[in-house]
Protein backbone atom coordinates (compact mmCIF):
# COMPACT_ATOMS: atom_id res chain seq x y z
CA UNK A 1 0.00 0.00 0.00
CA UNK A 2 2.49 2.09 1.08
CA UNK A 3 4.84 1.63 -1.94
CA UNK A 4 1.92 1.98 -4.57
CA UNK A 5 1.51 5.46 -2.31
CA UNK A 6 4.96 6.51 -3.38
CA UNK A 7 4.45 5.18 -6.83
CA UNK A 8 2.19 7.65 -7.32
CA UNK A 9 3.52 10.85 -5.43
CA UNK A 10 6.85 9.94 -7.51
CA UNK A 11 5.19 9.52 -10.69
CA UNK A 12 2.58 12.81 -10.51
CA UNK A 13 5.85 15.35 -10.57
CA UNK A 14 7.35 13.42 -13.41
CA UNK A 15 3.79 13.64 -15.62
CA UNK A 16 3.56 17.10 -14.73
CA UNK A 17 6.99 17.71 -15.88
CA UNK A 18 6.23 15.81 -19.16
CA UNK A 19 2.93 17.60 -19.75
CA UNK A 20 4.48 21.19 -18.89
CA UNK A 21 4.00 24.04 -21.54
CA UNK A 22 5.86 26.15 -22.95
CA UNK A 23 6.49 29.18 -21.14
CA UNK A 24 5.42 32.84 -22.66
CA UNK A 25 9.68 33.84 -22.84
CA UNK A 26 9.80 30.28 -24.83
CA UNK A 27 6.99 31.06 -26.98
CA UNK A 28 7.89 34.56 -27.64
CA UNK A 29 12.11 33.34 -28.21
CA UNK A 30 10.72 30.97 -30.80
CA UNK A 31 8.50 33.09 -32.78
CA UNK A 32 11.09 35.64 -33.31
CA UNK A 33 13.21 32.54 -34.04
CA UNK A 34 10.60 31.57 -36.68
CA UNK A 35 10.28 35.22 -38.08
CA UNK A 36 14.04 36.14 -38.29
CA UNK A 37 14.49 32.50 -40.08
CA UNK A 38 11.54 33.65 -42.67
CA UNK A 39 12.68 36.95 -43.32
CA UNK A 40 16.66 36.17 -43.56
CA UNK A 41 16.67 32.53 -44.22
CA UNK A 42 14.34 31.75 -47.35
CA UNK A 43 16.36 34.76 -49.28
CA UNK A 44 19.85 33.19 -48.43
CA UNK A 45 18.52 29.53 -49.64
CA UNK A 46 17.08 31.71 -52.21
CA UNK A 47 19.97 32.48 -53.64
CA UNK A 48 21.67 29.06 -53.77
CA UNK A 49 18.12 27.48 -55.72
CA UNK A 50 18.19 30.40 -58.28
CA UNK A 51 22.28 29.31 -58.92
CA UNK A 52 20.58 25.96 -59.97
CA UNK A 53 17.43 26.78 -62.03
CA UNK A 54 17.71 28.95 -65.44
CA UNK A 55 15.00 30.76 -67.08
CA UNK A 56 13.07 33.54 -65.86
CA UNK A 57 11.38 33.06 -62.25
CA UNK A 58 8.67 30.97 -62.32
CA UNK A 59 9.02 28.59 -64.87
CA UNK A 60 9.43 24.94 -63.69
CA UNK A 61 13.21 24.02 -64.77
CA UNK A 62 15.10 21.30 -63.29
CA UNK A 63 18.25 21.67 -61.17
CA UNK A 64 21.25 22.16 -63.33
CA UNK A 65 24.86 23.22 -62.63
CA UNK A 66 25.02 25.23 -66.29
CA UNK A 67 25.31 28.71 -64.45
CA UNK A 68 28.37 27.77 -62.47
CA UNK A 69 29.82 25.94 -65.65
CA UNK A 70 29.54 29.37 -67.49
CA UNK A 71 30.27 31.47 -64.79
CA UNK A 72 33.64 29.72 -63.64
CA UNK A 73 34.78 28.88 -67.47
CA UNK A 74 33.63 32.47 -68.66
CA UNK A 75 37.46 34.85 -68.90
CA UNK A 76 35.21 37.71 -67.74
CA UNK A 77 34.57 36.04 -64.37
CA UNK A 78 38.63 36.40 -63.47
CA UNK A 79 38.62 39.96 -64.74
CA UNK A 80 35.67 40.91 -62.70
CA UNK A 81 37.17 39.47 -59.62
CA UNK A 82 40.82 40.69 -60.31
CA UNK A 83 38.55 44.02 -60.74
CA UNK A 84 36.46 43.56 -57.51
CA UNK A 85 40.08 42.59 -55.57
CA UNK A 86 42.35 45.53 -56.31
CA UNK A 87 39.35 48.17 -56.37
CA UNK A 88 38.52 46.92 -52.57
CA UNK A 89 42.21 47.05 -51.51
CA UNK A 90 43.42 49.98 -52.87
CA UNK A 91 39.85 51.93 -51.82
CA UNK A 92 40.74 50.32 -48.11
CA UNK A 93 44.21 51.89 -48.69
CA UNK A 94 43.31 55.28 -49.54
CA UNK A 95 40.94 55.14 -46.46
CA UNK A 96 43.88 54.20 -44.02
CA UNK A 97 46.05 56.75 -46.08
CA UNK A 98 43.46 59.43 -44.49
CA UNK A 99 41.60 57.81 -41.62
CA UNK A 100 44.70 56.94 -39.42
CA UNK A 101 46.15 60.46 -39.31
CA UNK A 102 42.83 62.09 -38.86
CA UNK A 103 42.32 59.74 -35.62
CA UNK A 104 45.74 60.83 -34.19
CA UNK A 105 45.84 64.62 -34.97
CA UNK A 106 41.99 65.03 -33.95
CA UNK A 107 43.06 62.26 -30.18
CA UNK A 108 46.88 62.50 -29.40
CA UNK A 109 47.90 66.31 -30.29
CA UNK A 110 46.67 69.84 -29.59
CA UNK A 111 45.35 70.89 -33.17
CA UNK A 112 42.61 73.24 -33.25
CA UNK A 113 39.10 73.01 -34.36
CA UNK A 114 38.48 69.71 -33.56
CA UNK A 115 34.86 70.30 -32.74
CA UNK A 116 34.52 71.22 -36.11
CA UNK A 117 36.62 68.24 -37.66
CA UNK A 118 33.94 66.26 -35.78
CA UNK A 119 30.97 68.24 -37.41
CA UNK A 120 32.38 67.86 -40.83
CA UNK A 121 33.02 64.11 -40.34
CA UNK A 122 29.15 63.70 -39.84
CA UNK A 123 27.85 65.87 -42.69
CA UNK A 124 30.51 63.52 -44.97
CA UNK A 125 28.62 60.46 -43.80
CA UNK A 126 24.88 62.11 -44.67
CA UNK A 127 25.81 63.00 -48.29
CA UNK A 128 25.13 59.93 -50.54
CA UNK A 129 27.74 58.40 -51.79
CA UNK A 130 26.48 58.32 -55.40
CA UNK A 131 25.77 62.31 -54.96
CA UNK A 132 29.31 62.64 -54.34
CA UNK A 133 30.43 60.21 -57.09
CA UNK A 134 28.33 62.59 -59.54
CA UNK A 135 30.18 65.60 -57.91
CA UNK A 136 33.89 64.21 -58.53
CA UNK A 137 32.56 62.99 -62.28
CA UNK A 138 31.30 67.05 -62.59
CA UNK A 139 34.81 67.92 -61.77
CA UNK A 140 37.39 65.04 -63.34
CA UNK A 141 35.10 63.57 -66.32
CA UNK A 142 37.03 63.23 -69.62
CA UNK A 143 34.17 64.66 -71.43
CA UNK A 144 32.60 67.58 -68.80
CA UNK A 145 35.11 67.70 -66.28
CA UNK A 146 35.71 71.26 -65.22
CA UNK A 147 38.90 70.55 -63.74
CA UNK A 148 39.76 68.71 -67.22
CA UNK A 149 38.44 71.64 -69.63
CA UNK A 150 40.54 74.11 -67.26
CA UNK A 151 43.54 72.53 -67.32
CA UNK A 152 43.37 71.49 -70.83
CA UNK A 153 42.15 75.28 -71.81
CA UNK A 154 45.45 76.26 -69.39
CA UNK A 155 48.40 73.78 -70.21
CA UNK A 156 47.03 73.80 -74.40
CA UNK A 157 46.50 70.07 -73.81
CA UNK A 158 44.87 68.32 -76.79
CA UNK A 159 43.55 65.14 -74.25
CA UNK A 160 42.30 65.15 -70.83
CA UNK A 161 44.68 65.07 -68.16
CA UNK A 162 43.05 63.30 -65.43
CA UNK A 163 40.20 60.24 -65.58
CA UNK A 164 37.89 58.56 -63.26
CA UNK A 165 36.58 55.75 -65.01
CA UNK A 166 39.08 53.23 -64.05
CA UNK A 167 39.32 51.28 -61.02
CA UNK A 168 41.95 53.37 -59.62
CA UNK A 169 39.67 56.37 -59.99
CA UNK A 170 36.83 54.32 -58.70
CA UNK A 171 38.84 53.38 -55.84
CA UNK A 172 39.95 56.94 -54.95
CA UNK A 173 36.49 57.98 -54.94
CA UNK A 174 35.22 55.23 -52.64
CA UNK A 175 37.86 55.08 -50.24
CA UNK A 176 37.67 58.78 -49.88
CA UNK A 177 33.92 58.33 -48.64
CA UNK A 178 35.07 55.69 -46.69
CA UNK A 179 36.81 57.97 -44.61
CA UNK A 180 34.29 58.91 -41.86
CA UNK A 181 32.96 55.87 -41.14
CA UNK A 182 36.64 54.42 -40.38
CA UNK A 183 37.27 57.64 -38.42
CA UNK A 184 34.29 57.05 -35.91
CA UNK A 185 35.14 53.24 -35.45
CA UNK A 186 39.31 53.68 -34.92
CA UNK A 187 39.15 57.31 -32.81
CA UNK A 188 38.26 55.21 -29.53
CA UNK A 189 41.35 53.10 -29.69
CA UNK A 190 43.70 56.13 -30.27
CA UNK A 191 41.83 58.28 -27.21
CA UNK A 192 42.65 54.79 -24.81
CA UNK A 193 46.24 54.75 -25.28
CA UNK A 194 48.03 55.51 -22.14
CA UNK A 195 50.29 58.54 -22.86
CA UNK A 196 52.44 56.92 -20.37
CA UNK A 197 54.15 54.64 -22.88
CA UNK A 198 54.29 57.46 -25.35
CA UNK A 199 56.78 59.66 -22.65
CA UNK A 200 59.00 56.67 -22.33
CA UNK A 201 59.61 56.48 -25.94
CA UNK A 202 60.21 60.17 -25.93
CA UNK A 203 62.33 59.49 -22.94
CA UNK A 204 64.49 56.76 -24.73
CA UNK A 205 65.26 59.37 -27.63
CA UNK A 206 62.47 58.74 -30.11
CA UNK A 207 61.37 61.07 -32.40
CA UNK A 208 57.54 61.96 -33.38
CA UNK A 209 57.74 59.74 -36.20
CA UNK A 210 59.33 57.27 -34.27
CA UNK A 211 57.01 56.94 -31.73
CA UNK A 212 53.61 56.81 -34.13
CA UNK A 213 55.17 53.95 -35.79
CA UNK A 214 56.60 51.91 -32.98
CA UNK A 215 53.59 52.86 -29.87
CA UNK A 216 50.54 54.21 -31.19
CA UNK A 217 50.47 52.41 -34.40
CA UNK A 218 51.16 48.55 -33.21
CA UNK A 219 49.32 49.64 -29.95
CA UNK A 220 45.85 50.45 -31.94
CA UNK A 221 46.87 47.82 -35.02
CA UNK A 222 43.50 45.73 -34.10
CA UNK A 223 41.49 48.89 -34.14
CA UNK A 224 43.05 48.83 -37.75
CA UNK A 225 42.91 45.78 -38.74
CA UNK A 226 39.16 44.93 -37.15
CA UNK A 227 38.24 48.66 -39.75
CA UNK A 228 40.23 47.01 -42.76
CA UNK A 229 38.12 43.74 -42.76
CA UNK A 230 34.76 45.56 -42.22
CA UNK A 231 35.59 47.83 -45.32
CA UNK A 232 36.63 44.96 -47.19
CA UNK A 233 33.14 43.58 -46.83
CA UNK A 234 31.87 46.74 -47.49
CA UNK A 235 33.93 47.22 -50.69
CA UNK A 236 33.19 44.29 -52.17
CA UNK A 237 29.81 44.84 -52.01
CA UNK A 238 29.08 48.46 -53.00
CA UNK A 239 27.46 49.33 -56.29
CA UNK A 240 27.05 53.13 -56.82
CA UNK A 241 30.52 54.03 -57.52
CA UNK A 242 31.46 50.75 -59.35
CA UNK A 243 28.56 51.56 -61.68
CA UNK A 244 29.12 55.12 -62.15
CA UNK A 245 32.24 55.43 -63.05
CA UNK A 246 32.97 51.38 -64.20
CA UNK A 247 30.33 51.62 -66.64
CA UNK A 248 31.46 54.10 -69.38
CA UNK A 249 34.47 52.30 -69.52
CA UNK A 250 33.26 48.79 -69.21
CA UNK A 251 34.79 48.05 -66.30
CA UNK A 252 32.59 45.77 -63.84
CA UNK A 253 33.00 44.33 -60.66
CA UNK A 254 30.69 41.60 -58.93
CA UNK A 255 27.99 43.85 -57.70
CA UNK A 256 27.45 45.87 -60.92
CA UNK A 257 27.87 42.11 -62.99
CA UNK A 258 24.66 41.22 -60.66
CA UNK A 259 22.64 44.11 -61.43
CA UNK A 260 23.72 44.07 -65.29
CA UNK A 261 22.49 40.51 -65.09
CA UNK A 262 19.44 40.96 -63.79
CA UNK A 263 18.59 44.44 -65.37
CA UNK A 264 20.29 43.67 -68.89
CA UNK A 265 20.19 46.60 -71.44
CA UNK A 266 19.19 44.25 -74.29
CA UNK A 267 17.81 40.34 -73.51
CA UNK A 268 15.68 38.62 -70.75
CA UNK A 269 17.44 38.94 -66.87
CA UNK A 270 19.14 35.93 -66.21
CA UNK A 271 18.57 35.23 -62.17
CA UNK A 272 20.59 31.87 -62.32
CA UNK A 273 24.08 33.88 -63.54
CA UNK A 274 23.35 36.62 -60.65
CA UNK A 275 22.71 34.26 -58.39
CA UNK A 276 25.82 32.39 -58.99
CA UNK A 277 27.95 35.56 -58.95
CA UNK A 278 25.84 36.67 -55.82
CA UNK A 279 27.41 33.01 -54.05
CA UNK A 280 30.70 34.28 -54.64
CA UNK A 281 29.71 37.24 -53.22
CA UNK A 282 28.64 35.69 -49.98
CA UNK A 283 31.71 33.66 -49.44
CA UNK A 284 33.72 36.65 -49.75
CA UNK A 285 31.51 37.98 -47.74
CA UNK A 286 31.21 35.17 -44.52
CA UNK A 287 34.58 34.63 -44.68
CA UNK A 288 35.44 38.39 -44.17
CA UNK A 289 33.16 38.21 -41.15
CA UNK A 290 35.30 35.28 -39.82
CA UNK A 291 38.70 37.08 -40.30
CA UNK A 292 36.85 39.77 -38.49
CA UNK A 293 35.82 38.08 -35.52
CA UNK A 294 39.01 36.41 -34.94
CA UNK A 295 40.59 40.10 -34.99
CA UNK A 296 37.95 41.18 -32.69
CA UNK A 297 38.73 38.36 -30.44
CA UNK A 298 42.12 38.86 -30.15
CA UNK A 299 41.91 42.86 -29.03
CA UNK A 300 42.03 42.22 -25.30
CA UNK A 301 45.71 41.35 -25.98
CA UNK A 302 46.24 45.36 -26.79
CA UNK A 303 44.48 46.79 -23.62
CA UNK A 304 46.21 50.28 -23.23
CA UNK A 305 44.70 51.91 -20.58
CA UNK A 306 46.51 51.18 -17.26
CA UNK A 307 43.45 52.10 -15.08
CA UNK A 308 44.91 54.30 -12.40
CA UNK A 309 46.30 57.38 -13.12
CA UNK A 310 45.27 57.30 -16.55
CA UNK A 311 44.77 60.90 -17.94
CA UNK A 312 45.49 61.53 -21.49
CA UNK A 313 47.87 64.00 -22.92
CA UNK A 314 48.33 65.62 -26.03
CA UNK A 315 51.67 66.47 -27.71
CA UNK A 316 52.21 69.81 -28.98
CA UNK A 317 52.62 70.28 -32.98
CA UNK A 318 54.38 73.66 -32.85
CA UNK A 319 55.22 74.60 -36.16
CA UNK A 320 53.47 71.45 -37.75
CA UNK A 321 50.04 72.96 -36.76
CA UNK A 322 49.78 74.27 -40.02
CA UNK A 323 50.97 70.91 -41.87
CA UNK A 324 48.45 69.09 -39.77
CA UNK A 325 45.71 71.66 -40.68
CA UNK A 326 46.49 71.91 -44.29
CA UNK A 327 46.31 68.25 -44.14
CA UNK A 328 42.25 68.29 -42.85
CA UNK A 329 41.77 70.75 -44.84
CA UNK A 330 42.85 68.83 -48.28
CA UNK A 331 41.00 65.75 -47.23
CA UNK A 332 37.28 67.87 -46.92
CA UNK A 333 37.64 69.62 -49.48
CA UNK A 334 37.83 65.97 -51.39
CA UNK A 335 35.33 64.89 -49.64
CA UNK A 336 32.90 67.64 -49.17
CA UNK A 337 33.61 70.87 -50.33
CA UNK A 338 34.54 69.84 -54.11
CA UNK A 339 31.57 67.77 -54.69
CA UNK A 340 28.91 69.89 -53.32
CA UNK A 341 30.53 72.98 -54.68
CA UNK A 342 30.78 71.13 -58.29
CA UNK A 343 26.41 70.05 -57.77
CA UNK A 344 26.22 73.41 -56.68
CA UNK A 345 27.93 75.19 -59.47
CA UNK A 346 26.24 72.74 -62.12
CA UNK A 347 22.65 73.49 -60.74
CA UNK A 348 23.03 77.16 -61.32
CA UNK A 349 24.08 76.59 -65.27
CA UNK A 350 22.32 75.85 -68.00
CA UNK A 351 25.39 73.56 -69.07
CA UNK A 352 28.33 72.59 -67.49
CA UNK A 353 31.16 75.56 -67.99
CA UNK A 354 34.60 75.93 -65.97
CA UNK A 355 34.03 79.02 -64.23
CA UNK A 356 34.83 82.67 -65.78
CA UNK A 357 32.99 85.83 -66.01
CA UNK A 358 31.00 85.02 -68.93
CA UNK A 359 29.72 82.23 -66.64
CA UNK A 360 28.49 83.79 -63.95
CA UNK A 361 26.53 86.27 -65.78
CA UNK A 362 24.22 82.40 -66.93
CA UNK A 363 24.28 81.53 -63.22
CA UNK A 364 20.52 81.61 -62.57
CA UNK A 365 17.54 79.34 -60.77
CA UNK A 366 15.89 77.91 -63.47
CA UNK A 367 16.87 73.89 -62.43
CA UNK A 368 15.30 74.29 -59.08
CA UNK A 369 12.52 76.27 -60.42
CA UNK A 370 12.18 73.27 -62.81
CA UNK A 371 12.50 70.72 -60.62
CA UNK A 372 8.69 70.08 -60.42
CA UNK A 373 8.63 68.69 -64.23
CA UNK A 374 11.13 66.22 -63.41
CA UNK A 375 9.56 65.24 -60.20
CA UNK A 376 6.54 64.02 -59.30
CA UNK A 377 4.62 63.10 -55.68
CA UNK A 378 5.02 59.51 -55.88
CA UNK A 379 8.84 58.86 -55.47
CA UNK A 380 8.46 61.80 -52.56
CA UNK A 381 5.86 60.21 -51.06
CA UNK A 382 7.67 56.37 -51.84
CA UNK A 383 10.63 58.08 -49.80
CA UNK A 384 8.92 59.43 -46.92
CA UNK A 385 7.15 55.64 -46.24
CA UNK A 386 10.45 54.15 -46.89
CA UNK A 387 12.26 56.29 -44.36
CA UNK A 388 10.18 56.01 -41.58
CA UNK A 389 8.59 52.47 -42.17
CA UNK A 390 12.01 50.48 -43.05
CA UNK A 391 13.98 51.75 -39.40
CA UNK A 392 11.22 51.28 -37.32
CA UNK A 393 10.34 47.41 -38.42
CA UNK A 394 14.15 47.18 -37.87
CA UNK A 395 14.35 48.39 -34.53
CA UNK A 396 10.92 46.73 -33.71
CA UNK A 397 12.83 42.85 -34.55
CA UNK A 398 16.06 44.41 -33.36
CA UNK A 399 14.57 45.04 -29.65
CA UNK A 400 13.15 41.71 -29.83
CA UNK A 401 16.09 39.46 -30.90
CA UNK A 402 18.11 41.78 -28.55
CA UNK A 403 16.10 40.79 -25.56
CA UNK A 404 16.22 37.43 -26.46
CA UNK A 405 19.81 36.74 -26.90
CA UNK A 406 20.44 39.11 -24.03
CA UNK A 407 17.99 39.02 -21.64
CA UNK A 408 16.29 35.50 -21.96
CA UNK A 409 17.35 32.22 -21.06
CA UNK A 410 16.17 30.45 -24.21
CA UNK A 411 18.14 27.52 -25.99
CA UNK A 412 17.51 29.43 -29.50
CA UNK A 413 19.91 32.12 -28.22
CA UNK A 414 22.68 31.37 -30.63
CA UNK A 415 21.15 30.48 -33.16
CA UNK A 416 18.85 33.67 -33.14
CA UNK A 417 21.85 35.90 -33.25
CA UNK A 418 23.57 33.88 -35.52
CA UNK A 419 21.28 34.37 -38.08
CA UNK A 420 20.31 38.34 -37.18
CA UNK A 421 24.33 38.85 -38.13
CA UNK A 422 24.31 36.66 -41.16
CA UNK A 423 22.65 40.31 -43.36
CA UNK A 424 26.26 41.43 -42.21
CA UNK A 425 28.04 39.17 -44.51
CA UNK A 426 26.00 38.74 -47.55
CA UNK A 427 25.57 42.09 -50.16
CA UNK A 428 22.38 43.90 -50.02
CA UNK A 429 21.87 43.52 -53.94
CA UNK A 430 22.11 39.55 -53.23
CA UNK A 431 19.23 39.90 -51.05
CA UNK A 432 17.12 42.66 -53.51
CA UNK A 433 17.77 39.92 -56.37
CA UNK A 434 16.69 37.04 -53.89
CA UNK A 435 13.26 39.12 -52.91
CA UNK A 436 12.78 39.81 -56.50
CA UNK A 437 12.90 36.47 -57.86
CA UNK A 438 10.76 35.16 -54.89
CA UNK A 439 7.99 37.69 -55.47
CA UNK A 440 8.22 36.95 -59.39
CA UNK A 441 8.27 32.89 -58.50
CA UNK A 442 5.16 33.16 -56.14
CA UNK A 443 3.34 36.20 -57.05
CA UNK A 444 -0.17 34.75 -57.16
CA UNK A 445 -0.17 34.56 -53.31
CA UNK A 446 2.59 36.68 -52.74
CA UNK A 447 1.35 40.21 -54.54
CA UNK A 448 4.66 42.15 -53.07
CA UNK A 449 6.19 43.15 -56.40
CA UNK A 450 6.04 46.42 -57.77
CA UNK A 451 5.22 47.72 -54.74
CA UNK A 452 6.90 49.58 -51.87
CA UNK A 453 6.43 47.04 -49.57
CA UNK A 454 9.15 44.72 -50.91
CA UNK A 455 11.55 47.44 -50.63
CA UNK A 456 10.95 47.85 -47.66
CA UNK A 457 11.05 44.09 -46.66
CA UNK A 458 14.61 44.76 -48.34
CA UNK A 459 16.08 47.50 -45.87
CA UNK A 460 14.29 46.05 -43.01
CA UNK A 461 16.63 42.16 -43.68
CA UNK A 462 19.57 44.50 -44.65
CA UNK A 463 19.87 46.38 -41.73
CA UNK A 464 18.81 43.78 -39.15
CA UNK A 465 22.91 42.88 -38.09
CA UNK A 466 23.33 46.40 -37.14
CA UNK A 467 20.14 47.07 -35.54
CA UNK A 468 20.61 43.70 -33.24
CA UNK A 469 24.44 44.62 -32.76
CA UNK A 470 23.37 47.89 -31.68
CA UNK A 471 20.99 46.62 -29.00
CA UNK A 472 23.30 43.52 -28.01
CA UNK A 473 25.59 46.02 -26.36
CA UNK A 474 23.42 48.29 -25.10
CA UNK A 475 21.06 45.85 -23.42
CA UNK A 476 24.43 44.33 -22.07
CA UNK A 477 25.17 47.70 -20.15
CA UNK A 478 21.89 47.74 -18.31
CA UNK A 479 22.28 45.77 -15.21
CA UNK A 480 19.21 43.49 -14.69
CA UNK A 481 19.23 43.79 -11.06
CA UNK A 482 16.61 46.80 -11.96
CA UNK A 483 14.36 44.60 -13.97
CA UNK A 484 14.49 42.38 -10.75
CA UNK A 485 13.69 44.76 -8.48
CA UNK A 486 10.76 45.79 -11.08
CA UNK A 487 9.60 42.08 -10.98
CA UNK A 488 9.86 42.26 -6.90
CA UNK A 489 7.42 45.02 -6.73
CA UNK A 490 4.66 43.25 -8.72
CA UNK A 491 5.27 44.50 -12.31
CA UNK A 492 4.62 41.34 -14.16
CA UNK A 493 7.56 41.39 -17.77
CA UNK A 494 5.79 43.91 -19.94
CA UNK A 495 5.73 46.04 -17.36
CA UNK A 496 9.06 45.90 -16.97
CA UNK A 497 10.08 45.75 -20.15
CA UNK A 498 8.13 49.08 -21.01
CA UNK A 499 8.99 51.22 -17.53
CA UNK A 500 12.26 49.97 -17.21
CA UNK A 501 14.09 49.02 -19.82
CA UNK A 502 13.08 50.49 -23.01
CA UNK A 503 13.37 53.79 -20.90
CA UNK A 504 17.00 53.20 -20.61
CA UNK A 505 17.97 51.92 -24.21
CA UNK A 506 15.65 54.26 -25.42
CA UNK A 507 18.89 57.15 -26.56
CA UNK A 508 20.45 53.98 -28.74
CA UNK A 509 17.45 52.99 -30.36
CA UNK A 510 16.77 56.34 -31.73
CA UNK A 511 20.50 56.90 -32.63
CA UNK A 512 20.45 53.30 -34.41
CA UNK A 513 16.71 54.63 -36.21
CA UNK A 514 18.00 57.67 -37.28
CA UNK A 515 21.29 56.20 -38.92
CA UNK A 516 19.15 53.58 -40.51
CA UNK A 517 16.83 56.44 -41.77
CA UNK A 518 19.58 58.46 -43.24
CA UNK A 519 20.79 54.92 -44.75
CA UNK A 520 16.93 54.38 -45.98
CA UNK A 521 17.50 57.14 -47.76
CA UNK A 522 20.43 57.44 -49.78
CA UNK A 523 20.40 53.92 -50.74
CA UNK A 524 19.96 53.24 -54.26
CA UNK A 525 21.30 49.71 -54.80
CA UNK A 526 18.39 47.95 -53.23
CA UNK A 527 15.99 49.88 -55.09
CA UNK A 528 17.38 49.68 -57.98
CA UNK A 529 17.22 46.08 -58.21
CA UNK A 530 14.03 45.62 -57.26
CA UNK A 531 12.62 49.23 -59.27
CA UNK A 532 9.22 49.40 -60.92
CA UNK A 533 6.99 52.49 -61.96
CA UNK A 534 5.25 52.76 -58.79
CA UNK A 535 8.29 52.10 -56.14
CA UNK A 536 10.16 54.92 -57.09
CA UNK A 537 12.05 56.64 -54.59
CA UNK A 538 14.15 59.94 -55.22
CA UNK A 539 17.39 58.01 -55.11
CA UNK A 540 16.34 56.09 -58.43
CA UNK A 541 14.81 59.32 -59.66
CA UNK A 542 18.19 60.94 -59.52
CA UNK A 543 19.95 57.75 -60.58
CA UNK A 544 17.36 57.98 -63.79
CA UNK A 545 17.30 61.55 -64.14
CA UNK A 546 21.99 61.31 -64.32
CA UNK A 547 21.25 58.68 -67.32
CA UNK A 548 19.45 61.06 -69.03
CA UNK A 549 21.95 63.23 -68.48
CA UNK A 550 19.82 65.74 -67.06
CA UNK A 551 23.21 67.42 -65.47
CA UNK A 552 21.24 70.72 -63.93
CA UNK A 553 18.41 69.23 -63.15
CA UNK A 554 20.30 66.05 -61.51
CA UNK A 555 22.54 68.81 -59.17
CA UNK A 556 19.44 71.03 -58.22
CA UNK A 557 17.89 67.95 -56.96
CA UNK A 558 21.00 66.69 -55.17
CA UNK A 559 21.76 69.89 -53.44
CA UNK A 560 18.26 69.79 -51.94
CA UNK A 561 18.30 66.47 -50.91
CA UNK A 562 21.66 66.99 -48.83
CA UNK A 563 20.20 70.21 -47.80
CA UNK A 564 16.89 68.48 -46.63
CA UNK A 565 18.49 65.52 -45.01
CA UNK A 566 21.26 67.52 -43.03
CA UNK A 567 18.76 69.58 -41.52
CA UNK A 568 16.59 67.11 -40.61
CA UNK A 569 18.98 64.79 -38.80
CA UNK A 570 20.77 67.52 -37.12
CA UNK A 571 17.11 68.96 -36.11
CA UNK A 572 15.85 65.48 -34.96
CA UNK A 573 19.37 64.77 -32.79
CA UNK A 574 18.76 68.44 -30.85
CA UNK A 575 15.26 67.87 -30.16
CA UNK A 576 16.13 64.25 -29.03
CA UNK A 577 18.81 65.28 -26.66
CA UNK A 578 17.33 68.09 -25.07
CA UNK A 579 13.99 65.74 -24.19
CA UNK A 580 16.12 63.04 -23.11
CA UNK A 581 18.14 65.36 -21.16
CA UNK A 582 14.53 67.19 -19.73
CA UNK A 583 13.83 63.54 -18.62
CA UNK A 584 16.87 62.69 -16.85
CA UNK A 585 16.45 66.44 -14.82
CA UNK A 586 13.04 65.63 -13.70
CA UNK A 587 13.62 61.45 -13.11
Amino acid sequence: MSIAADTRVTAAPRAHRLLRLPSAEGLFSAGVLVLVGVLVGIPTLAVLVMSLRQGLPGQARPLTLANFAEVFSDPFTAHVMGNTLAFAAAAIGVTLLFAVPLVWLVTRTDLPGKETIYVLMTIGILIPVFLRVIGWILLFSPQIGIVNQALMAALGLSEPPLNLYNVIGMAVTQGVSFVPAAFFMIVAAYRAIDPALEEAAYTSGASRLQTVLRVNLPLTLPAILGVTVYLLMTAISVFETPALLGLPSRTFVLSSAIYFAVTPQTGLPKYGLAATYGLIMMALGLLASYLYFRVVSESKKYAVISGKGYRPRLLELGRWKWLGLGFVAFYFALEIFLPLAALLWASLLPYLQVPSPAALREVSLNNYLALPNYVSWTPILNTIILVLAAPTLTMLLSLACSWVVVRSRSAVRGPLDTLAFLPHAIPSIVFAVALAWLALSYRSWLPIYGSIVIIILAHTISHLAYGTRTMNSTMIQVHSELEEAGRLSGANALQVFYRILLPLVSPAIFNAWLWLALLSSREVTMALVLYAPSTEVLTTLVWKMWGSSWIGPVSALGVILIAVVTAIVFVLRSMFTRFYRGAALSG
